[in-house]
């Protein structure tokens, strides 16, 4: 997920590439996260605690929580490691895999009743419990189902890139 880069600072002094592990906050670039000098502050002042440094950069993590996508972040960071405009999605949408409580014929509707915007509905169907069905155009990528779901059924996938009409 992010490119390899390597500060002009820490070329001189030898040191090795520096990737972020995982998922960056919402509104940090790539090219931004090159200036980050992992002084903590997104993490402090993160009201759901879910950001946390990984090798000096900050990361997310959705098995703390989810995000509400308050800009604290960003608002704390003294560096220019975030977009200067408010950010509301993450460059990722939900999965469901097939290990899914409700597709496994056992009835279960946690990620739905805990998603923010209503981006997971259940489609009924005969002679077993409601299916998830998940809309890639209104996730926004916060993780508040990936924390519930009971069985760790819902991870992360790229979103979907729209098709450029030549």
């Amino acid at each position: 997920m992010f490119t390899k880069s390597i500060s002009r600072r820490d070329l001189f002094r030898g040191l090795p590439t520096r990737s972020a592990g995982g998922i960056y906050p919402p509104g940090a670039s790539d090219l931004g996260l090159s200036t980050c000098t992992g002084c903590n502050l997104c993490a402090e002042h993160c009201p759901t605690g879910i950001i946390v440094l990984v090798d000096g950069l900050p990361s997310v993590d959705f098995s703390l929580g989810a995000c509400t996508f308050c800009g604290e972040c960003g608002t704390a960071c003294p560096e220019p490691v975030f977009e200067p405009e408010a950010v509301f999605r993450f460059p990722h949408v939900a999965a469901i895999a097939d290990s899914c409580l409700a597709k496994q014929d056992v009835a279960c509707q946690s990620c739905g009743e805990s998603c923010p915007v209503q981006a997971i509905r259940f489609r009924p169907r005969l002679g077993g419990p409601f299916v998830p069905e998940l809309d890639d155009q209104i996730c926004s990528g916060c993780g508040a189902c990936l924390q519930v779901c009971p069985v760790g059924s819902i991870g992360t996938k790229p979103r979907a890139l729209e098709l450029v009409h030549a």
